[in-house]
């Protein structure tokens, strides 16, 4: 086989594409959006829904795991190992990051009050990746606050590719296993020594869960055989631990709910979110309404353009928030403007992110195919006709 080719027949499990895990990558960025859309004259029961919408960066967490590991497992024997898989994160991720955090710095400082801005500290922590760690610093909310999320996935690029490589495939799982135990297991030991707090909610190696239960899913597809049947069950099982935490959150008070959330929450949502992903890729072939759901158009041009979405959102929310106070009173305090306003954002994030995609991310996503994998064997292919996945973001 020539290197860097597969044959049509041993196609690996992490270079086939599934429309749902597009829709899943699309349902994560939607709640998040959704975050970020709240109305002071939306009712209550909304305002509520919307506020759950963080949980979406838990569900980019598993897919992220999910989707790299599987990435790592298939071409772990390949020749160009970390060049590819370093290669291909870098036209994937840092072009936009980069190119959006170079307008933020040098530009929003001369249009942007202070308070919404990163300190001289921040600043080079975003440089770096490390904008997660700003816990560690005095917290204050800024327009690039939401890079928390995509620094602590660049560590883990950095680090899970070295993990692969050395341990042994048949140790992969119970070490991912131990690893999620002994992460959770810390982390609830802490909150209830110490209570919750943002470190606990941005540092690494407490937010873990969803990228570890991903690593997991993608071992499991790999090495065990499930039935339909079974599979089917997944969805449910996805919905009920989502369902729980939801319920046991509004039953508590203010502080017990920091708590619960910072201690066993997190684990009971990537538990959740695994069981939807595993869901997603086991019945892939099979028409249910799930999958129809996670297959529509506009959820899977959603996660086509999540990423852009992601980076890019809450500037755009920001500044289409500056230019509504210009309005007369009247209208900014109808019933209805707050609902209008959400609209008109999400469409301009949606709009702006699939402008960054075609114009410019796209020129960076062709360059992809010339740190194509060279494999030194015949790719593992799925056990399973129907189990396919997506390729990574």
């Amino acid at each position: 086989m020539a290197m860097g080719s597969t044959s049509a027949a041993a196609v690996p499990l992490s270079q086939r594409k599934l429309p749902a895990l597009d829709g899943v990558r699309g349902l994560a960025v939607l709640a998040v959006m959704f975050t970020h859309l709240q109305g002071q004259s939306f009712p209550p029961f909304l305002q509520d829904a919307f506020g759950y919408g963080w949980m979406g960066v838990d569900l980019f967490f598993v897919l992220s795991g999910f989707l790299i590991t599987g990435i790592l497992v298939d071409t772990r024997q390949c020749t160009d190992y970390f060049q590819s898989f370093y290669a291909r994160r870098f036209l994937r991720i840092f072009p936009l990051y980069y190119g959006f955090l170079a307008v933020a710095l040098l530009v929003f400082p001369h249009i942007v009050p202070a308070d919404y801005l990163p300190g001289q500290t921040e600043r080079w922590l975003c440089v770096s990746y490390l904008m997660n760690w700003t816990a560690l610093f005095p917290w204050h909310h800024h327009l690039l606050n939401h890079f928390w999320s995509l620094c602590i996935e660049e560590q883990f690029y950095l680090v899970w590719p070295l993990v692969i490589l050395l341990v042994s495939p048949r140790r992969l799982l119970p070490l991912v296993l131990a690893l999620e135990v002994m992460e959770a297991g810390g982390r609830c030991w802490w909150v209830y020594h110490h209570g919750p707090g943002v470190a606990v909610q941005f540092a690494t190696v407490t937010r873990m869960d969803g990228l570890l239960l991903g690593a997991a899913c993608a071992l499991v597809v790999r090495q065990f055989r499930i039935s339909l049947a079974a599979a089917a069950w997944l969805f449910w099982l996805a919905v009920l631990p989502v369902a729980g935490y939801v319920a046991g959150f509004q039953l508590l008070g203010f502080a017990q709910r920091q708590v619960f959330k910072q201690s066993v929450g997190y684990t009971i949502l990537a538990i959740g979110f695994a069981a939807l992903v595993l869901y997603s890729v086991l019945t892939g072939g099979k028409p249910t309404w799930q999958q129809a759901g996670l297959c529509s158009n506009p959820l899977r041009l959603l996660g086509k353009y999540s990423y852009g979405i992601y980076v890019l959102h809450v500037p755009i929310f920001y500044f289409l928030n500056q230019l509504a106070r210009h309005l007369p009173s009247s209208v900014r305090q109808a019933v209805w403007f707050d609902y209008l306003l959400a609209v008109v954002k999400f469409v301009t994030a949606f709009g702006v992110a699939s402008l960054s995609y075609n114009l410019f991310e796209k020129r960076f996503l062709a360059m992809k195919d010339r740190f194509a994998p060279a494999y030194r064997m015949t790719p593992v292919t799925a056990p399973r006709g129907e189990m396919l996945t997506a390729s990574a973001p």
